[in-house]
């Protein structure tokens, strides 16, 4: 037993991490037990991009100094970019919908300084149902796929963005079906899904039509909607 608690207590040495303020900038620092050969800062501010922030390494701890806005963010740290990290010792932390956790911290001007608030664990993120869904819209078509239909006039492209894909704004296209009318077509086990629709690359659009919605963490609201089966036939919408 005092072994195991040795080496416990040696983990959490050694496994560490901070986020703060330093010359009007976030900065992150992370320190992994298992050697990496690179590891990325992946989040809201990024749009959950598992490749663009690369850390550097000093003297065995990962840093990287982001300029940002005052706001709420959500993070992980992506090693070798594949395995996603969560920050043992972030500000606070709020469910990821994978059964995991990002690191949640609220970044505020006082007194003219940035600084980094706590933020507290949410076990819970309440779900607002939609009575007005249309199933129409939303539905696993006859080869297993959910589809999603949005309507956006004017729009030039959409794509869906959520945490099936890391909420890359880029990755997955809608396809106009009709005028106006944009189709998603996701393959998607069963779980538990919030997304937003993506309008032009830079807008940032909460589906009317979603079953049901949640708090974003920015003051809006993403789409919620579950996968599952249904007498032995996978479905779409709420339990």
């Amino acid at each position: 037993m005092k072994k195991f608690i040795c080496i416990l207590l040696i983990f959490s040495v050694l496994n560490f991490s901070a986020v703060l303020v330093k010359d009007g900038k976030v900065v992150f620092t992370f320190k992994e037990v298992v050697d990496a050969k690179v590891v990325y800062l992946a989040g809201t501010f990024n749009n959950w991009s598992s490749s663009s922030i690369a850390m550097e390494k000093e003297e065995g701890v990962w840093k990287i100094s982001l300029k940002l806005e005052p706001g709420t963010y959500q993070y992980k740290y992506v090693i070798d970019g594949k395995n996603w990290k969560e920050d043992p010792e972030a500000p606070g932390y709020v469910d990821d919908g994978f059964g995991g956790k990002n690191g949640i911290f609220t970044l505020v001007e006082k007194d003219g300084k940035l600084v980094v608030l706590k933020g507290e664990e949410k076990k819970e993120n309440k779900k607002e149902v939609n009575k007005n869904f249309d199933p129409k819209k939303m539905f696993v078509d006859d080869e297993g796929y959910v589809v999603i239909r949005f309507e956006h006039k004017g729009a030039d492209y959409v794509t869906i963005a959520g945490n099936f894909n890391n909420w890359n704004a880029e990755e997955t296209e809608c396809y106009e079906v009709d005028e106006g009318v944009w189709e998603a077509v996701l393959e998607l086990s069963e779980g538990d899904y919030q997304y937003k629709f993506v309008v032009n690359g830079t807008n940032w659009v909460t589906d009317p039509n979603a079953p049901a919605f949640v708090d974003d963490g920015f003051g809006g609201k993403n789409g919620f909607f579950q996968v599952y089966k249904k007498d032995g036939k996978l479905t779409v919408g709420l339990k």
